[in-house]
């Protein structure tokens, strides 16, 4: 649901796009995978192994999260597609550095104290440098990474800090939104994030990513 989550939130920010027909799949057991999601998905990538998210939208299936995104923002056009190449690879840069995104490592070595503790400094570190990121590289005080406006980078950020907050906080007791308030325009861009009307929207809340989380756990303990 990770990524597909990224889809419905590209999906609500940009209404769309006026599509003709819109179909995303989100849910999906994907221990038992229908036929009919299979050959939805083979229609995109005939050799992968079927996963969520999958778009179909206006005649076309789309798969992968990163790339429907993008599909979906050059669709809309600016500003959630900067018009600009240079910001449009700051902002597939940030997508790929930004520090939120592996927060199960954390959860994996949660009863280890000196691993545990090795990883929360690590990612203060990658905090710390993501607002030097964002310094050199945002446009004006943000809060965004083109200032006032909601780029597909955002969209591809958003599930990640949804998820990593509740997630690190029930866990390993690892306060997220702490952390990040000693660096302005880290807090200032989480803080933008969580409260977009596309993301406040979508999000499940923070019991349901913690039950979820705590569903997926069980599944790798019982392999």
């Amino acid at each position: 649901m990770q990524r597909a989550l990224v889809i419905a939130v590209a999906l609500h920010s940009t209404r769309a796009l006026s599509a003709k027909s819109c179909t995303l799949w989100m849910e999906c057991d994907l221990q038992n995978k229908s036929e009919e999601f299979i050959n939805v998905y083979k229609k995109a990538n005939p050799g992968g192994r079927a996963k969520v998210p999958v778009l179909e939208i206006d005649g076309d299936t789309l798969v992968e999260s990163s790339v429907t995104v993008e599909y979906l923002a050059e669709r809309a056009g600016a500003p959630f597609y900067p018009a600009d190449a240079a910001k449009r690879a700051s902002a597939r840069l940030m997508a790929e550095i930004q520090p939120f995104q592996n927060y199960f490592a954390f959860i994996k070595v949660r009863d280890d104290k000196d691993a545990l503790a090795k990883k929360v400094a690590e990612f203060e570190e990658d905090v710390e440098n993501f607002e030097t990121f964002l310094e050199i590289h945002q446009d004006s005080e943000g809060p965004f990474l083109c200032g006032t406006e909601m780029c597909f980078s955002e969209a591809m950020m958003a599930p990640f800090v949804a998820r990593s907050i509740p997630n690190l906080k029930h866990f390993c007791d690892v306060d997220v939104k702490e952390i990040c308030k000693r660096h302005p325009r880290v807090n200032k861009l989480i803080t933008a994030i969580l409260e977009r009307p596309s993301v406040a929207s979508t999000r499940p809340s923070d019991e349901d990513i913690v039950a979820g989380m705590t569903r997926m756990m069980k599944m790798f303990a019982s392999k």
